[in-house]
C-alpha cells in the first residue's frame, strides 16, 4: 500500500514550463516525471500549472542586448495563475520545478505566508556554465567573450542566490547539489536518489556492439564522448561498434566521421530505442565532470539489465557500490571497460554487476517516504 493510500492527502500545484511537463523526451522530461511519481507517492495530491515562457518582442530584444545565463522570462500572468491554482485547490504546498522567479516566490511568501513553497531543482544552472566555460579553455578555444561570460556567471550566481531567499526547501538530484544547494543560502535541502522504472529487456546482444543515449549539444556530454573516443581509437580492437543515439543530429554525424568505429542512429523514441537497445552488448554513459543534476539516462540502461560502463561523475544521483560495479575515473580506465563489456561472450557476468546495482537502488516507496518526511519537517 502506498503512502498516499495510507495517510491523509496534502493538497499540491506543481508549476513547470508546459514543454518540460511532457510524458517522454530528455532529462529534464524524465526529471519532472520522476518528482511527480515521488510526491504523488508520497501522498500529495498534485495538480500541475503549466506555462510557456514570455516571448515578446521587448523580452526578446533585451534577452539579446543583456545575455544571461538563465534569462528573465516570466510570462506576466503567472502570478495569476499561481494565485488561481492554490486558492482553488486549497494547496498546502507550492513545487516549483526546473525554473524559479524570485520576485514570484517573494509575493506568493507575503500572501500565502501558511503555504510552504519549494523548488524541484534540475540542477544549478551556473555549474554547467562554469564547466562549459573550462571545456572551452581546455580546447584552445580563445574566448573574445570571456569578460561577459565572467559577468553573466556573477549575475547568475546572485540570481541563484536571490531564488532561494524566499522559498522554504529545495530537493535535488544529486549530494553534489546539496552543498551547492547550502552555499547559496537555501533553508532546507535534500536529495532524492534515482529510481528505476525500466523494465528489463530480452536482449539478443550483437558481438562487439555498445550503446550511448547522449543530448549531444550539452557541453558535459559532448566532451565526455569525444575524450572516450580519443581513447579508444588509439586502441587495436577492430571489432568494436559505438552505436550513438540523440540529437542534433549533425553532432552526431560529424563524431562519426572523425571516429570510423562510431555509427550514429539518430534520435529514436522510446519504442524504437528499445528495440535498438536489445543488441547493445554495454550501455554506456561518458562522463568526466560534475555537471549539474544527474544522470537520468543511466536509470534506463540500470532498468534494462545492460552491463555498464560509466564514471564516478557519471552515476551521480545514484547510490552506488563501487564493489559491485565499478566506476572508471579516466578516459583510458573507461575505454578498457567499454572493451571488456563489449564482448558478447561475456555479456551475462557483466550484467550481474547491473543487477546487483539495481538490487540496491530503493524503491519508489522508500525515496517517497524519506520525501514526505522531510517535506513535513519544514
Amino acid at each position: 500500500m502506498s503512502l498516499a493510500e495510507e495517510d491523509e492527502m496534502i493538497s499540491a500545484i506543481f508549476v513547470a514550463p508546459s514543454g518540460s511537463l511532457l510524458p517522454s523526451g530528455g532529462g529534464v522530461q524524465v526529471c519532472n516525471q520522476e518528482y511527480l511519481r515521488t510526491l504523488k507517492a508520497a501522498g500529495f495530491l498534485v495538480q500541475t500549472v503549466p506555462f510557456d515562457y514570455d516571448r515578446r518582442l521587448t523580452t526578446r530584444f533585451w534577452s539579446r542586448i543583456s545575455p544571461r545565463i538563465t534569462p528573465r522570462r516570466q510570462p506576466p500572468q503567472l502570478a495569476r495563475l499561481v494565485e488561481e491554482a492554490i486558492e482553488r485547490n486549497n494547496a498546502q504546498f507550492v513545487f516549483f520545478s526546473l525554473i524559479l522567479f524570485s520576485k514570484l516566490s517573494c509575493h506568493l511568501g507575503r500572501r500565502y505566508p501558511t503555504v510552504h513553497q519549494v523548488f524541484l531543482s534540475h540542477g544549478v544552472e551556473s555549474i554547467d556554465f562554469c564547466i562549459s566555460q573550462q571545456i572551452r579553455r581546455r580546447a584552445g578555444l580563445k574566448d573574445r567573450l570571456k569578460p561577459p561570460a565572467g559577468r553573466m556567471l556573477g549575475e547568475e550566481l546572485l540570481e541563484e542566490a536571490e531564488q532561494r531567499r524566499c522559498i522554504d526547501a529545495v530537493l535535488t538530484l544529486s549530494p553534489l547539489e546539496v552543498e551547492m544547494e547550502r552555499w547559496l543560502g537555501t533553508k532546507a535541502v535534500g536529495w532524492v536518489p534515482r529510481t528505476i522504472v525500466e523494465p528489463k529487456l530480452d536482449f539478443r546482444p550483437v558481438n562487439g556492439r555498445v550503446g550511448c543515449v547522449s543530448t549531444l549539444d550539452h557541453p558535459p556530454n559532448l566532451d565526455g564522448l569525444t575524450r572516450l573516443f580519443e581513447e579508444l581509437a588509439g586502441t587495436d580492437d577492430r571489432t568494436l561498434r559505438f552505436r550513438l543515439v540523440g540529437r542534433p543530429s549533425e553532432t552526431g554525424r560529424r563524431l562519426a566521421q572523425i571516429f570510423p568505429f562510431v555509427e550514429y542512429v539518430g534520435a529514436l523514441d522510446d519504442d524504437a530505442l528499445r528495440l535498438e537497445a536489445v543488441t547493445w552488448c554495454c550501455f554506456v554513459h561518458p562522463f568526466f565532470v560534475y555537471a549539474k543534476g544527474c544522470s537520468t539516462k543511466l536509470a534506463a540502461g540500470l532498468g534494462w539489465g545492460l552491463p555498464i560502463a560509466t564514471t564516478e561523475y557519471g552515476a551521480r544521483g545514484y547510490q552506488w557500490d563501487a564493489s559491485v560495479l565499478p566506476l572508471a575515473r579516466t578516459p583510458a580506465e573507461l575505454a578498457l571497460a567499454v572493451i571488456e563489456r563489449s564482448r558478447g561472450e561475456r555479456f551475462q557476468s557483466f550484467q550481474q554487476q547491473t543487477l546487483g546495482i539495481v538490487a540496491q537502488t530503493p524503491s519508489l516507496e522508500t525515496v517517497a517516504q524519506k520525501v514526505r518526511q522531510f517535506l513535513l519537517d519544514i
